[in-house]
């Protein structure tokens, strides 16, 4: 009986904070939002039923970094030591061989969803219902994050009165295609962002299903040069333009797209000379330096930080200088890889628009300072 009555209690504590969709039949909560630590999961499609917030299962878990896989007629979901298994026949819902009341995991339409809060229960994390700003939060004390206080006028600041978006930023990723572009692909399809990428020939020839894969991804690839041998690249303004016509034709052979931005090894000054530049011109080209450079090179798996830290002080800088469209150079390396969420989450903290390049709307940016390219 006292187990029957806190349920209630729970239920009409939920229908209060969230609001009750009645019934099986579950109504989409728009206004309704999820938190991760500090971090507003980007999930649209919320669901309360029967005052429990549920959200689609494969959306959850891949910003939960969790792992999940079916096998003997069981889904696994498997996060920090923990287990869940869930009965595709049976419809039901266990963890440690002990069966969950109710329907934490539930099938709608053919999509499975899950309860945020059996999961964070399941997997250790902490739960934080905000009801003045419609939120519900996982934490965990072990993962630094805000205060309650704290965190609500951050949501305030980007869901009650959204900001409006401080500048453009670029990500662009120099000497790929490898097995690290790879990963910094995976980890801007979790953010949801796109970045540009400026490859070289010598490593397109080898990894024409990498180059595909970015390109399929919707990032923007340009040409970095086919050899990035600093000698051969500027030895004249003939070798330079074929270097890039070289560059940019594989990667319209290997996708099918059109690419006329380029980045110079090196950068364009002092390399790019008057009659090279006119080549540019003559072949329809633009070309982009950079206005932050992560200095990324320099470090190793270790030093990850620093590389945040030049991202983080170099974008405030050129922000603060009236930049309103911000390029960030980076590599196709694993100190970078290891950076990139870091970068990301605090750009998009700070109120920052992450795009790829758009040729419709070129931003100029040389270090020539020439405005035809």
């Amino acid at each position: 009986m006292r187990k029957k009555l806190w349920m209630i209690c729970m239920a009409l504590l939920g229908s209060l904070l969230f609001g009750v969709a009645t019934g099986e039949a579950a109504e989409v909560q728009p206004t309704q939002h999820i938190g991760l630590h500090d971090r507003l999961l980007p999930i649209t499609d919320i669901r309360i039923i029967d005052g429990d917030v549920k959200v689609p299962l494969n959306e959850f878990i891949t910003y939960m970094d969790a792992k999940m896989d079916v096998s003997k007629g069981k889904l696994r979901i498997q996060k920090r030591g923990s287990e869940i298994v869930y009965q595709l026949k049976s419809q039901r819902t266990s963890k440690a061989g002990v069966e969950a009341s109710g329907s934490p995991i539930l099938d709608i339409d053919g999509n499975l969803f899950i309860s945020v809060t059996y999961f964070a229960e399941a997997t250790g994390f902490k739960i934080d219902a905000m009801p003045t700003v419609n939120t519900l939060r996982i934490y965990r004390d072990d993962y630094e994050h805000m205060g309650s206080i704290a965190y609500e006028k951050h949501i305030q600041a980007l869901v009650v009165k959204p900001q409006v978006p401080k500048a453009t930023v670029y990500l662009t990723f120099d000497d790929g295609p490898n097995r690290y572009t790879r990963a910094n692909v995976s980890t801007l399809k979790k953010y949801q962002v796109q970045g540009t990428f400026f490859f070289l020939g010598k490593h397109m020839k080898k990894n024409e299903d990498i180059v595909r894969t970015v390109a399929d991804a919707g990032h923007y690839i340009g040409t970095h040069s086919m050899t990035h041998d600093v000698k051969k690249v500027y030895e004249s303004p003939e070798t330079f333009i074929e270097e890039m016509n070289e560059g940019t034709q594989l990667i319209q052979q290997i996708t099918g797209n059109e690419a006329k931005l380029l980045r110079v090894p090196y950068g364009s000054k002092p390399h790019v000379t008057p009659a090279m530049k006119r080549q540019l011109n003559v072949n329809g080209y633009k070309m982009w330096d950079w206005h932050v450079d992560s200095n990324d090179w320099r470090y190793t798996d270790q030093q990850v930080g620093e590389i945040v830290k030049n991202v983080r002080n170099g974008v405030q800088q050129s922000y603060k200088s009236g930049n309103r469209d911000i390029i960030i150079l980076l590599h196709d390396q694993g100190p970078t890889t290891k950076a990139l969420p870091a970068i990301i989450e605090w750009l998009q903290k700070e109120g920052y628009t992450l795009k790829t390049y758009e040729p419709e709307h070129h931003v100029i940016r040389n270090f020539l300072y020439d405005t035809t390219l």
